[in-house]
């Protein structure tokens, strides 16, 4: 029984503080053992990866998950409910059962706890319990944070955690389903929403996002639109004026079919909301993109960019030197490597330089109420404004009849619509 500080650099991890308790446990690897993991916030990702971590020195049978429900929103209810699927098929292939809650209240479910219980037939023969500020996400339980928990191996505070967690489950658990939808209009206008991206049409160019800027000093703007000295050297006149210095070549480009914009989106003040199936079928669709990305990639090795910043350097030394630009902080260069790098990691924002789309998540989170609200009743106003046939109002309409955000689902024949829109593009 303890109080022990939850960090990897100030002690140890949640997780490490739970195994190094199953250690101590008798007949490890023959009897049953059971993970119980209650918490706000959770990293589905976490779960099998920690799985795997015990299962090197205990037995494990079971693992149970109960947490907030808005995290079902992190992605969109469709999405999680498939992730958690998805999980449970994967343990139950190592004979490991898998289930879970959401659980559902007017305020937030912020509890966190996580016990490791041992069974000898149906009665607890031992384990742990964690009583702790820690979530189930990697800066919480597996030590970046710094957090704060109660550890105990009596087996009566594991039993009490196990009563306290079936209450929570019976009283607070709701299925990720129709029925919670039909009670709360206002959780299901969050979950269609969720459930879709917002594409804006973008008009920029990639010139402008991968150059490096500078400002200008007098001296260059009297010599014209940009100084010939300027244009020796690979700058472009923008918004901004930008020194080219990437050899990306000819990359190739797509836009996104007009009639997947017509039959699949539905205009908001936010963009036009389409749903995430659409997109993902048709950014499948893109293959030039996997091509651009590569060719980008390749163009901004770490090598090539050391080698970019050298030369940029004495040029930049040089243009300050003639009064052609104005000084810069020392990290200039450094943080547009920076820049480059984050760029070159994003395939969504690479691929909408591809495309002449952005594809967004919803902006905004179940607590701001007032604007999902408001941004719903964008897309209902469209949805009664427009006459014409168009597949994303349709998934709307049906799904609000419903109470079911699973009819956002595009089917197969919906899918190779799309499929045959690209190709004939």
């Amino acid at each position: 029984m303890s109080i022990q500080i939850l960090n990897k650099d100030h002690g140890q991890s949640a997780g490490k503080l739970i195994k190094e308790f199953a250690q101590t446990l008798d007949r490890k690897k023959q009897r049953r053992h059971e993970l119980w993991i209650l918490s706000c916030y959770i990293d589905l990702d976490l779960i099998e990866k920690y799985v795997d971590y015990l299962l090197k020195s205990i037995r494990l049978t079971e693992v149970f998950l109960a947490f907030n429900f808005a995290e079902i929103y992190k992605a969109a209810p469709i999405e999680t409910e498939d992730k958690l699927n998805s999980i449970k098929k994967n343990l139950n292939d190592i004979n490991i059962n898998f289930e879970w809650r959401v659980l559902a209240s007017s305020k937030l479910v912020h509890s966190k706890g996580y016990s490791l219980i041992q069974r000898s037939g149906d009665k607890v023969s031992g384990g742990v319990v964690l009583i702790t500020s820690a979530n189930f996400t990697k800066p919480g339980f597996k030590g970046d944070n710094i957090e704060i928990g109660y550890a105990s191996n009596r087996k009566t505070d594991v039993q009490n955690f196990e009563k306290t967690y079936d209450y929570l489950w019976e009283n607070l658990g709701v299925d990720i389903g129709a029925a919670i939808f039909r009670q709360e209009k206002y959780l299901l206008q969050f979950a269609l929403l969720s459930s879709g991206l917002f594409l804006h049409k973008w008009s920029g160019s990639l010139s402008q996002d991968v150059g490096i800027k500078y400002k200008l000093t007098e001296l260059a703007k009297e010599k014209g639109t940009i100084a010939p000295e300027l244009a020796a050297v690979g700058f472009e006149t923008g918004d901004t004026f930008t020194r080219q210095v990437l050899q990306l070549g000819d990359l190739p480009q797509k836009e996104v079919p007009r009639s997947f914009i017509t039959r699949f989106t539905i205009e908001t003040y936010w963009g036009r909301w389409c749903p995430s199936d659409a997109w993902n079928t048709l950014s499948a669709t893109f293959e030039g993109a996997k091509q651009f990305v590569a060719q980008f990639k390749e163009a901004t090795k770490k090598s090539i960019l050391s080698k970019i910043k050298k030369e940029a350097l004495e040029i930049q030394n040089d243009l300050i030197h003639k009064k052609l630009i104005k000084p810069v902080k020392p990290e200039h260069l450094d943080n547009w490597i920076l820049r480059i790098q984050e760029l070159r990691n994003n395939y969504r924002r690479l691929e909408r330089f591809f495309t002449g789309y952005e594809a967004h998540d919803l902006p905004y989170s179940i607590e701001q109420k007032s604007d999902v609200i408001d941004l719903f009743e964008s897309i209902e106003e469209s949805i009664e404004l427009t006459k014409a046939t168009n597949i994303a109002k349709e998934k709307i309409v049906f799904a609000l009849d419903d109470a079911n955000p699973d009819l956002i689902r595009l089917t197969d024949e919906e899918k190779q619509i799309i499929k045959d829109m690209s190709s004939s593009a």
